[in-house]
């Protein structure tokens, strides 16, 4: 695909060519709007720990930027033709319906995330197996601090024990954290969990969905518990 062609308005009013625009310019910033969104919205726990009631603010702002960027690079593709028109549109439905997909369906959004973040996931269960996580810190009240780039992993950079299942201690990883307590987040479990429940910083917290290899999600108890 080639340069887009920029029509400008002379003093008549009718249209002639301006400068032209590269074609990959409206892409690149559509491009980069539509992976934005739902990364946001996979970590609306960490957003929220951080932000608190700030938080709606900054995802409606986040939104209104991303529909700024979206009609202003469809309306540049659309001068292009079909085929790039095409490719903008398909970045718009993915950008749009990838986030409201996520937060209609929590969890889906729970599981993707582990799925695209299990990397890191396994590098924490590997600190905290092999010492390099100081068992002191993890069984305190904050827990112990991840290295600056798995911070991404836990809303608020630590990680801790929350309890033991089968004589084994739980490792636990916020995705979210309240204020000034109660949290929701991943665990990590020697052995099936046999029906604990656990202290979520003042919340009483199940494993409520099963992830892959003892890690599960961890969700308020159901009122039968």
């Amino acid at each position: 695909m080639g340069p887009v062609t920029v029509f400008e308005t002379g003093p008549s009013g009718r249209e002639r060519p301006g400068r032209r625009l590269p074609i990959w310019i409206p892409l690149l910033f559509m491009g980069v709007v539509t992976v934005a969104l739902p990364a946001m919205e996979l970590h609306i726990g960490r957003l929220s720990t951080t932000l608190w009631i700030l938080t709606p603010v900054v995802t409606h702002g986040a939104y209104g930027v991303a529909l700024l960027v979206y009609v202003l690079g469809m309306k540049a593709l659309a001068r292009r033709g079909a085929p790039a028109g095409a490719v903008g549109l398909l970045l718009v439905v993915i950008g749009i319906a990838g986030p409201v997909t996520l937060r209609s369906f929590p969890e889906l959004r729970i599981q993707a995330r582990f799925l695209l973040e299990r990397p890191a996931f396994d590098e924490v269960a590997a600190l905290s197996d092999s010492g390099r996580l100081p068992a002191s810190q993890l069984g305190g009240y904050l827990g112990a601090r991840l290295p600056d780039r798995l911070c991404f992993v836990s809303a608020t950079c630590r990680v801790k024990t929350i309890g033991t299942s089968g004589g084994r201690p739980v490792l636990f990883v916020p995705d979210w954290l309240g204020i000034p307590d109660d949290a929701v987040g991943y665990a990590r479990f020697a052995a099936r969990p046999g029906g604990e429940t656990f202290d979520g910083y003042g919340m009483r917290i199940c494993p409520t969905v099963e992830l892959a290899d003892g890690w599960w999600w961890m969700g308020r108890c159901p009122p039968t518990r």
